[in-house]
């Protein structure tokens, strides 16, 4: 098991190259792209194949998905993707990541790294000031420091990345490890933690709490919390076990790759293109 770097940060001079990309920004690039210079031009290359990837979601609907879709996302193809279909984690996303900023020191959450996000709707910028509210009022005077568990955990037995964020890791005073779950207004759904979000955080938390682990899933709009602490010998193995299996069925749903019109379709990144959706406009 190996877990993978969230992003790579920093900036690269591009040797030979003149204009306003000259100091290039690498900080967002996923890591599976490279920047190369030829005869006077930047390009972006993928210089080998991405190792195929699983999601909670993923793990939790690969019957009932279209297998077209199903293939993309697990093989990781992001080059035919539509960007706007992430648009719906735009608010758990900026809450999260200021959430990590605001303990990138021992101690409580500063009040002064949650920004609000103008550069989104104002019914999303409602959300997250709500959030940030019940965020404060739950966890404003509890110290801990953030630690970054990179974005994916390599699980050598299904040779998969599990991908995806499993919460906000924290280190405690006394040494102790929490991970706080978030959710927003999620109770008419049902639980904020289920079984699948459960095991997939108790696998991306194996290497960084080996032997204690506190769950907090708090939905920051409801004001439900709840703490759990698992028996980490026996529930991890079983979590590793699950998630091997049903890997091994992503990959062969994966491989009919046939696309089927229905649900899948609304907010599907892979609509361009799909025979499925020309033959219905």
């Amino acid at each position: 098991m190996r877990t993978g770097p969230s992003v790579l940060t920093g900036t690269r001079e591009i040797g030979g190259f003149r204009g306003p990309a000259s100091g290039l920004p690498l900080s967002g690039v996923g890591p599976s792209v490279v920047v190369s210079h030829l005869a006077g031009t930047v390009r972006i290359v993928d210089p080998q194949p991405q190792t195929p990837r699983v999601t909670a979601s993923l793990l939790r609907r690969a019957e009932s998905m279209c297998r077209r879709r199903l293939k993309h996302e697990h093989t990781g193809d992001k080059r035919s993707a539509n960007p706007a279909a992430n648009a719906r984690f735009a608010v758990s996303n900026r809450l999260s990541g200021d959430a990590r900023l605001a303990q990138t020191e021992l101690g409580p959450p500063r009040a002064e790294a949650f920004v609000e996000p103008r550069d989104l709707e104002p019914e999303q910028q409602a959300l997250y000031r709500a959030a940030v509210q019940g965020y404060l009022a739950e966890f404003g005077d509890r110290p801990g420091r953030a630690v970054d568990l990179g974005w994916h955990t390599h699980v050598d037995a299904a040779d998969v990345d599990l991908v995806g964020d499993p919460g906000i890791a924290l280190e405690l005073p006394d040494g102790r490890r929490a991970l706080r779950v978030l959710s927003f207004g999620t109770r008419a759904r049902g639980p904020a933690l289920d079984a699948v979000n459960r095991r997939v955080a108790l696998v991306r938390t194996a290497e960084w709490a080996p032997e204690q682990l506190t769950i907090v899933a708090a939905d920051l709009i409801d004001c439900d919390v709840t703490r759990d602490t698992p028996d980490l010998e026996s529930e991890r193995a079983e979590a590793f076990t699950w998630i091997t299996e049903r890997s091994a069925l992503v990959k062969e749903l994966a491989a009919d790759g046939r696309a089927r019109a229905g649900s899948d379709c609304a907010g599907c990144p892979f609509i361009a293109g799909c025979e499925q959706f020309r033959s219905r406009v």
